[in-house]
């Protein structure tokens, strides 16, 4: 490398088999999320306090004992890493509001509601690998016209106000009557150090 140059990081891109994986896992999570009042206050709540153990107890009665990477929160959301074979590592699944805008602020109805909508794309991610392979296609050419053509074809919601393409990954923004913030559901694929 000649002085003065600056090793480029390379571009992640995103992969069907891990998009596809990260649906078939989650599924469940927001089949209960959406299904079960009681759990969806629960998980909320645990969000809100950052109480990793307890969203751990919750995510288990959910997906049972399938392996998860990590799991964290910022009280304003989660994130739920799904392992991937090397050099890979990880796929990204989450919901949350932009952090910097509040604290300590995760609804559980809102969350219910996302939960409800995004259920049909992830059902069709899993079991449809045209469709998968269409969705990853978007992002990982930045098309985020057909991108939003694809997931508004399943996800129906009309608080449904933005889908974009970000880092490695898709973006869906929601914005829901008598919420302030946007809530976030989120895929995307980041290094792990």
């Amino acid at each position: 490398m000649k002085k003065g140059k600056t090793a480029k990081a390379k571009p992640i891109t995103q992969r069907v088999f891990a998009v596809r994986k990260l649906a078939r896992w989650m599924l469940p999570f927001y089949e209960k999320v959406a299904c079960d009042a009681k759990y969806a206050v629960q998980w909320a709540k645990a969000v809100r306090e950052t109480d990793i153990a307890a969203m751990q107890k919750l995510l288990r009665k959910a997906i049972g004992r399938r392996p998860i990477y990590a799991l964290a929160s910022n009280s304003v959301g989660y994130f739920i890493d799904i392992p991937l074979p090397k050099p890979l590592l990880v796929i990204t699944n989450g919901t949350t509001i932009q952090p910097g805008l509040t604290q300590h602020t995760f609804n559980s109805a809102v969350h219910r509601a996302i939960a409800k909508s995004v259920i049909p794309m992830y059902r069709e991610i899993a079991a449809n690998p045209v469709y998968a392979e269409e969705i990853v296609d978007a992002i990982n050419s930045k098309n985020e016209a057909r991108l939003r053509q694809l997931v508004r074809s399943t996800v129906r919601s009309p608080y449904l106000t933005s889908v974009r393409i970000d880092f490695s990954g898709m973006f869906l923004g929601f914005k829901y009557p008598g919420s302030k913030f946007v809530y976030y559901n989120e895929v995307f694929r980041e290094y792990v150090v």
